[in-house]
């Protein structure tokens, strides 16, 4: 993966509540399908529930040891909410 512009994940956390969703769920998808996997698969979005849930648990352990501060905690836990949601949303 390189650092082209066409990489880079938008996380806009000004823009409209909406539209930043859809376009995080667009950018997990798109991330996923490079792998060849959708997250329409329930398999799939399932084994992303099961990575947020546990790099959230690693999140707040480096918080608890001051590996991090408090704002990259919640930027990182945001981040990763995002993906969650993203599994949640491409199952309906």
């Amino acid at each position: 993966m390189s650092d082209e512009m066409g990489n880079v994940v938008r996380l806009f956390r000004e823009e409209p509540g909406d539209r930043i969703k859809r376009l995080m769920v667009e950018d997990w998808e798109t991330a996923y399908m490079a792998a060849g996997q959708s997250l329409s698969t329930e398999e799939t979005a399932a084994s992303l529930r099961v990575a947020v849930s546990f790099m959230s648990h690693l999140v707040r352990g480096h918080f608890e040891t001051g590996a991090i501060t408090e704002e990259q905690r919640d930027s990182l836990l945001w981040w990763l909410g995002t993906g969650a949601y993203a599994a949640d949303e491409m199952q309906k």
